[in-house]
């Protein structure tokens, strides 16, 4: 017999093994003292980060700087405290706690515990404020009553605060329950405007508007998980009270000359039942809802309003079904579908005022979509489809709209530095007969329900020029057309383009920019009803909007353990308005500077001190408010506000 080199060493060994009666039974354990992974071990106890904080904010008496730096005050010294801690205990037992910006107007404080495979729980109290510029207004007064007198300056702002618990059970078990509840309050105060001030006559002002309102938010439901399916049943709910129910406002004699309504108590309840089922290639998700929300108003404190009875009662009754189908037929073809359907019953009273019958609201619509994904090679890969959608609503001048849309997308990436992708999609608005029985002229057509050809085109780019940078440019182009314009829109564009590109260096250095450049312009027809002829006119409106910026990151800074980051953002708007008859208005503009900067230097291994600065400056000018700011205040925007602040980090 003949034998291969390789196989004399292998008949060698074998017949010395047998010789030795080898078999598995008498085989020694393997040692492995060695293989121990001592870094492995789990880590009990707390770990996390701590950070002590102060500084100094000054937002140039414009309240709304500080949406970025909140704070009680126009100028002065603040402190801040961060906090993010981990708990790890025995086996899945884990708790965590972190605190954002304590000291500061908008703020957040959260704990969580539990055990990841058994019942966790959830704490969470927020503040969060938004301020608008400040304004002047004769009106002042409280709990809902406003009288007239001087021209008095008020901060137009808001403040939510926000309590949440969270329960989440995770049994050894397919079941899942799950539950959270949520209040918040909001006080605020917001603008109306009126047309005439006690003392001063015709001229435009403020109504300064105060709010105080309370929701509670509830959501709890049960999952079910098995292999290949899962269905879920869930309820939310919200309760909405408001303190006041109208506000008055009017002169010293008789301040209850004027009222308004504010939004009455109501709460809304959603019963959810969704589930998805997983097969071979294929997957079907779908959703069943159910809602209901009512609403209560008293309807007496409105003097100046005859009704017909005390209270308004709302309802409104609304059930949704959708569903979405996949199928991965093979590896280069996929195909899709999905359905839904919405409808929305308005069961409130009708004729609460005496000589006015409030229209019926009820609407509904309905979508479908069909597409499919073919991948042509490991490089190029096309997706086509058919949307529809099918509106109907009761109270509209045309009760259908049906809107048709074909899309197609292309994606080319191949194995190299660059990629690109492109999508066409084209779109046409249809609808039933115009009624022309709302009191208006029959010739006017209103945008959102108009005849309407769209056509959309966009694409994209990335090119890989080496390791370390990387450019990427998207552009689109977007055009409505309204094929029937008597009275209204008749013409929509919007094009721009975004470019961008990075360079990293690990370890190193990060450099980002982007530019975006985008601009919107409408055609709209207009006539003058008391003219004879109706003397149509035109006016185009053009929106031009620029922003660039750029980030850096340095690293190892001066061969120290010191690093580097600057942030800067500059935007600038501008609108204009052209007619063809009549006054043309004037320009419309907005600049921002922002810039914001950092500096963090390790000290050792656990301790660390940052630096940061921030700086904005905001110039807009909007005409309608030019001349009026002695009786409506500084409402354009023109400030200059700057933080600055250190803190100290500890890791442990």
């Amino acid at each position: 017999m003949r034998h291969y080199t390789l196989c004399l060493p292998l008949l060698t060994a074998f017949a010395s093994q047998a010789a030795d009666d080898y078999d598995l039974q008498r085989a020694r354990a393997t040692d492995t003292e060695r293989w121990r992974c001592n870094a492995c071990e789990p880590y009990q106890g707390w770990h996390g980060d701590v950070g002590l904080g102060v500084g100094y904010m000054n937002d140039d008496g414009a309240s709304r700087f500080r949406n970025w730096v909140p704070t009680n005050y126009d100028q002065g010294m603040l402190g801040t405290l961060n906090t993010d801690l981990d708990y790890r205990g025995e086996g899945s037992e884990y708790g965590h706690i972190e605190a954002t910006d304590l000291g500061l107007k908008r703020f957040s404080v959260a704990t969580e515990a539990g055990r990841y495979d058994g019942l966790r729980g959830r704490f969470e109290y927020r503040e969060s404020p938004y301020y608008w510029n400040r304004g002047v207004s004769v009106y002042q007064g409280e709990e809902g009553v406003l009288s007239a007198g001087p021209l008095t300056p008020f901060d137009k702002e808001t403040l939510r605060k926000q309590v949440s618990l969270g329960l989440k059970f995770t049994p050894k078990s397919p079941w899942q329950p799950h539950a959270s509840l949520r209040h918040e309050t909001r006080r605020s105060t917001l603008t109306g405007y009126t047309s005439t001030l006690p003392g001063m006559g015709p001229m435009p002002g403020w109504l300064p508007i105060p709010q105080d309102q309370k929701t509670t938010l509830m959501d709890a439901g049960v999952s079910y998980l098995a292999k290949g399916w899962l269905v879920d049943l869930s309820y939310y709910g919200t309760l909405y009270t408001n303190e006041h129910q109208a506000l008055y406002y009017g002169s010293q004699a008789n301040p209850y000359l004027n009222d308004r309504a504010y939004e009455p108590d109501n709460d809304y309840h959603r019963l959810t039942l969704s589930g998805r089922r997983s097969w071979d290639r294929q997957s079907l998700t779908g959703r069943v809802m159910m809602s209901q929300a009512t609403s209560s108003g008293g309807l007496n404190p409105f003097a100046n309003t005859p009704v017909t009875q005390d209270n308004f009662n709302g309802r409104v009754e609304t059930w949704q079904a959708d569903a979405r189908w996949l199928n991965r037929l093979s590896r280069s073809l996929t195909l899709k579908a999905s359905a839904e359907h919405h409808d929305r019953q308005d069961k409130s009273d009708r004729q609460v005022v005496i000589g006015k019958l409030r229209p019926p609201t009820d609407r509904s619509h309905t979508k479908g979509d069909l597409g499919a994904t073919y991948r042509l090679s490991r490089a190029i890969k096309l997706e086509g489809g058919y949307l529809y959608r099918g509106d109907r609503r009761e109270e509209a001048d045309r009760r259908e709209t049906d809107l048709h849309t074909l899309y197609v997308r292309g994606r080319y990436q191949p194995v190299g530095p660059w990629s690109a992708g492109t999508r066409l999609s084209l779109s046409r608005r249809t609808g039933s007969e115009w009624l022309g029985d709302s009191g208006g002229t029959p010739t006017l057509r209103q945008y959102y329900l108009a005849d309407r050809d769209r056509a959309e085109l966009r694409g994209d780019l990335t090119w890989q020029v080496n390791d370390p940078l990387t450019l990427t440019a998207e552009a689109w182009w977007a055009e409505d057309s309204y094929p029937e314009p008597d009275i209204g829109r008749s013409q929509d564009r919007d094009y721009g383009v975004d470019l961008s590109a990075s360079w990293s260096l690990p370890e190193q250095l990060d450099l980002n920019l982007f530019l975006n450049q985008q601009w919107i312009g409408s055609d709209q027809q207009h006539a003058y009803a008391y003219a004879p002829d109706w003397a149509p006119y035109q006016t185009r409106v053009r929106d031009e909007i620029s922003t660039l910026g750029l980030g850096l990151t340095k690293r190892k800074v001066l061969e120290r353990d010191l690093t580097l980051g600057l942030d800067y953002s500059y935007s600038y708007g501008r609108g204009r308005n052209e007619a063809s008859a009549g006054y043309d208005y004037p320009d419309l503009t907005s600049t921002l500077h922002r810039l914001s900067g950092y500096a963090l230097y390790q000290l050792d291994e656990r301790q660390a001190l940052r630096v940061d600065l921030r700086y904005e400056r905001v110039s807009g000018e909007d005409y309608l408010y030019l001349g009026e700011e002695a009786n409506l205040g500084e409402w354009n925007q023109h400030y200059g506000g700057y933080f600055g602040g250190v803190s100290w980090l500890y890791h442990f």
